[in-house]
């Protein structure tokens, strides 16, 4: 049975074996890195704007009329954010291929010839993770709704935080259980999950799981570091021009890091249900 190290240092290594296919996810991360930065850009214009209208007026959000508000860049966010939503379906469907690719012990990253699928895949990825993290998020929603009361709130927040991590442990073999039979039913097999993640065992699971994400955090760190040189450099080449910079970043980030890390976790997830069935 592979150890924590040999499972993560094998995936660290597997997003490099086709440069090529990583670059073509790469730009569907990129893409996305890139509308969620404008999306945030003309959400906060949106925002900036109706806070205006509301201290010129004395009123609410709600009364401002629609006519007042900056219709086009509404319906510009709206678009993108659709469009967003579309690009990551597909990421999700690509994190589904490369678990299959791991469970099956194939050396190559996927393709990108089955594009229905690839969506299909992606939608199915969603269901599963929206199913897991349904009832942390109402409880998390109680807990703001008693924001009021810091204790109450400090106690459902514990609670969501906890349901939180526990999802999050059981989703993860939840995924590779559904990628395994390619059955989003299998999912849902908490028999089955539980007993695989038990055959592994817990500490080991739970243990190669904390170990990818703090390289994860590392990775980033230091990649955080240099991005942050290369803004600096940008912005002493390009004067008052923050949203090109910012845009520019954002797909840096998504072509090489956003892809790699997803392509690294992924492999890692898959590698960890190779080991538990055996």
């Amino acid at each position: 049975m592979a150890s924590i190290t040999d499972c993560v240092v094998e995936g660290l290594k597997y997003p490099f074996t086709n440069i090529k296919k990583l670059l073509g996810i790469g730009v569907l991360f990129a893409l996305l890195s890139v509308l969620s930065t404008v999306i945030g850009i003309k959400s906060f214009d949106i925002f900036r704007m109706s806070i205006h209208l509301v201290e010129n007026t004395n009123g609410t959000v709600s009364q401002i009329p629609f006519s007042q508000l900056p219709a086009g860049d509404i319906y510009l966010v709206v678009g993108l954010s659709v469009i967003s939503f579309i690009v990551g379906l597909f990421i999700l469907g690509y994190q589904y291929d490369v678990v299959k690719f791991s469970i099956d012990k194939k050396a190559d990253l996927p393709g990108f010839n089955d594009i229905a699928g690839l969506l299909v895949r992606g939608i199915k990825y969603l269901i599963v993770a929206v199913a897991y993290y349904i009832i942390p998020v109402i409880v998390w929603a109680v807990g703001i709704a008693f924001a009021g009361d810091s204790s109450v709130f400090i106690i459902v927040s514990l609670i969501a935080g906890l349901l939180f991590i526990i999802a999050y442990f059981l989703m993860i073999m939840a995924v590779n259980n559904m990628v395994a039979y390619d059955s989003i039913k299998k999912a849902f097999d908490f028999r089955e999950i539980t007993d695989n993640i038990a055959n592994l065992g817990w500490g080991k699971y739970i243990g190669t799981v904390l170990f990818t994400v703090i390289v994860m955090m590392i990775i980033s760190a230091a990649v955080g570091i240099i991005l942050s040189f290369i803004t600096v450099a940008f912005a002493a080449v390009i004067n008052n021009q923050a949203v090109i910079i910012s845009i520019v970043i954002a797909f840096i980030e998504g072509l090489f890091i956003d892809s790699y890390m997803t392509v690294f976790f992924s492999r890692v997830c898959g590698s960890i249900y190779r080991e538990s069935i055996k």
